[in-house]
């Protein structure tokens, strides 16, 4: 028994964002809550001057810098409501993504977003219209329902979602993603080849969501490294798109080990989310790998390193030996030393963090506890 939440449409193509206004003006909207980060001033103007032409009026909203806080949405909220917005566009990476799905939510549902990450405090009424457009390939955010956001009081990094909060049109265009510096495309890229990864091999998975991880998958081999040594490379840039995209379909199987631990030691130590995961994901499969041994195999097969004939745990581990040369061959970080240095480490306070954000998930091939994590960082070190 599951359930799927899916955009109801999705343009894939270069140039494609030049259809935002059409879509907007044929839905009836008439001012928008532009989400952008001012990192990409062309492509956010070329929309504008689109959305100009159509007579529709915006609100830009450009304070999310980083990873989406409480602070930076409950102002959107009340920018959002003051401004008389009716719909929302979000323009950049799964920061601005989430903050922008969590800012049209509470824009009809009130309160803060501590009531909904925190307090169990429910959606009772649909957002406004949401269009999203992922300016980098790894989280995957905008085919999905979750929102992942900074609490600046406890300091954890907690998700909240509902049904209603994905996006209702995703424009996919490659042009927006051209020219990506370097590290980015290797964090976001490790991003989403871990919730390709970790979808397929999730308990919960169903055939819909391995499907979708196992063609991003397929698509990240041929693709990321070609992205990172080549950013100006358009079919590239397109796979990786595509690439994010069905590991954010995917995720509704639910995460494992890599992510669970990523997130919050993330927060923690102010690891960028796509680093955390590049270090913990091969060392989440070396540690499921007697109890998903068949799938690392079929794994394996997408990224085009299984041999015909061999023992499933071979190809098995052949998997793990690929993820861990993709990482070191776009210099993705494979340890937390450079990020933790000489601080000290309280193991309990790590364990206890990271249950009280994702350590619930009971959806990993191989069962966790609390012995679980501090050997899994450990060896992250």
């Amino acid at each position: 028994m599951w359930e799927m939440v899916n955009n109801r449409r999705v343009l894939f193509g270069e140039n494609r964002i030049d259809e935002i206004p059409g879509i907007l003006k044929w839905y009836g909207l008439k001012k928008v809550f532009f989400a952008s980060f001012n990192s990409n001033p062309a492509i956010r103007q070329r929309i504008c001057e689109g959305l100009e032409a159509e007579g529709i009026d915006y609100v830009i909203y450009n304070k999310i810098k980083g990873e989406p806080d409480l602070t930076v949405i409950n102002e959107g909220r009340d920018v959002f409501v003051e401004e008389k917005c009716d719909c929302t566009l979000a323009l950049g990476g799964g920061s601005i993504i989430d903050a922008a799905k969590t800012i049209g939510m509470m824009a009809t549902n009130g309160g803060l977003v501590e009531q909904y990450q925190m307090e169990g405090r429910q959606v009772t009424q649909v957002p406004p219209f949401f269009l999203a457009v992922p300016t980098t390939a790894g989280t995957g955010a905008e085919a999905t329902k979750v929102a992942v956001v900074k609490n600046n009081h406890n300091g954890l990094k907690k998700s909240l979602y509902h049904n209603t909060m994905i996006a209702d049109v995703v424009i996919l265009d490659p042009t927006v993603a051209v020219g990506m510096p370097k590290r980015l495309t290797a964090a976001t890229g490790m991003d989403a080849l871990s919730h390709a990864i970790e979808s397929y091999v999730s308990l919960n998975a169903t055939p819909i969501s391995e499907m979708n991880g196992l063609q991003g998958i397929r698509l990240i081999k041929e693709s990321l490294e070609v992205a990172y040594n080549q950013p100006e490379d358009l079919k590239a840039r397109a796979n990786m798109l595509l690439a994010s995209y069905f590991g954010g379909c995917a995720i509704s199987a639910g995460i494992g080990i890599a992510h669970i631990m990523a997130q919050p030691i993330g927060a923690m130590y102010d690891i960028p989310h796509g680093d955390a995961c590049s270090i913990f994901l091969p060392l989440a499969m070396e540690y499921n790998l007697d109890h998903a041994t068949e799938k690392y195999a079929k794994i394996a097969e997408a990224l085009g390193v299984a041999e015909h004939g061999a023992p499933a745990k071979e190809n098995a581990l052949a998997a793990i030996e690929e993820v861990k040369r993709i990482r070191k061959s776009i210099e993705a970080p494979d340890s937390l030393k450079s990020y933790i240095g000489d601080k000290p480490v309280d193991l309990d306070f790590m364990v206890e963090t990271v249950q009280k954000t994702t350590g619930h998930v009971a959806c990993n091939p191989r069962k966790i506890d609390e012995q679980t994590f501090r050997n899994i960082f450990n060896l992250a070190l």
